[in-house]
């Protein structure tokens, strides 16, 4: 059996046709039929995501002959681990590293991009909390690649392949799974605010440019936060859990933080982490008697960000001071999520 053989079999066995079978891969239908016919070889990362995909290992594909799927294979799931230094969320495009040093000098923040054992290293953050400073260096998503850099230490980081071994003695607490298809999200008029929130926030979206180096992930209940703006040294690293609700959104305890601007003389500006820490939703009271359309309102456990305006695609919350925080049904996304739980 050929290796396009084999693929085929793969494709026909779930039943997707050449074109459903390549979106779920990242490709064409016309590169899909190439590999079938043997014309052209998958590269070694598709052929990783295709036995995360649909249960075979990478030897069942890659070797003559073996014609059956491994039962005993388990499929690929995403997940957030945490340790008392570490806290680390693996999807099926990136591994986000948040973690500080034993004595809690550095704290750091990391993207690895691409697919599974070729995960490399694509955005760094370092706060020192002895010398008070904060380097960075990520790559952009450009044919060039240009590096942008203030530290030339962690610019000679970049590159480096992702350890998957890091979180086998962590504490997996949180799991999910990447939704392939092109799924139509509910509206507002079909699911309401707290569903639409919900649902409108679980994925992730990453972009790289010579102004900003983003990348947010929500898994449903945690929100991660990895940001550069090099032009004004803007820079953000957060974990939080955030409840929606009715009429708009609880922001909770916030478990870990890099944040600096410019001469960082703003009260916002802050660095702490709390790694390890895990938040029981069932002892998160929303204060109802504080919720206020249009308002963000500071309790003792978090702050109450009030729900402004809406339509059926978008919502729109009152953030703090003269901030707004929008979200959209059609909003871009990287990659979409589905089954939170442990």
């Amino acid at each position: 059996m050929t290796l396009g053989q084999r693929i085929q079999q793969i494709r026909n066995s779930v039943s997707l046709s050449q074109e459903a079978f390549g979106e779920k891969l990242g490709t064409t239908r016309q590169t899909v039929s190439k590999w079938e016919l043997d014309q052209t070889v998958p590269e070694i990362g598709k052929i990783v995501l295709m036995s995360r995909l649909f249960s075979v290992t990478t030897d069942s594909i890659l070797v003559d002959g073996i014609s059956t799927f491994d039962a005993s294979y388990e499929q690929f799931v995403c997940g957030v681990y945490k340790s008392k230094l570490r806290e680390v969320v693996e999807t099926e495009r990136f591994a986000l590293v948040y973690y500080c040093s034993q004595a809690e000098t550095v704290l750091g923040t990391r993207l690895y991009v691409g697919i599974d054992g070729y995960r490399k290293l694509y955005g760094i953050c370092e706060y020192n909390k002895t010398d008070k400073t904060i380097g960075y260096a990520y790559r952009a998503e450009t044919e060039s690649q240009l590096v942008y850099a203030n530290d030339d230490r962690l610019k000679g980081k970049l590159g480096q392949i992702y350890n998957d071994q890091i979180t086998k003695t962590m504490k997996r607490t949180e799991s999910f799974s990447v939704n392939h298809d092109k799924i139509s999200l509910p509206t507002v008029n079909e699911a309401g605010i707290k569903n639409c929130l919900l649902a409108w926030r679980m994925a992730d979206s990453f972009s790289s440019t010579a102004y900003r180096f983003h990348f947010w992930l929500c898994t449903g209940k945690t929100e991660y936060n990895f940001s550069i703006e090099p032009q004004d040294i803007n820079i953000y690293c957060g974990i939080s859990y955030n409840f929606p609700f009715d009429l708009g959104m609880f922001g909770g305890r916030q478990f870990f933080r890099i944040r600096n601007y410019k001469d960082n003389s703003q009260p916002w500006c802050r660095f702490y982490s709390d790694l390890g820490y895990e938040c029981n939703e069932n002892d998160v009271n929303i204060p109802a008697d504080k919720c206020e359309l249009g308002k963000s309102v500071q309790t003792d456990q978090g702050i109450v960000w009030g729900l402004k305006r809406y339509t059926d695609d978008q919502i729109v919350l009152q953030g703090c001071g003269d901030d707004e925080y929008y979200f959209g049904r059609e909003d871009k996304r990287t990659e979409t999520f589905y089954f939170c739980g442990k």
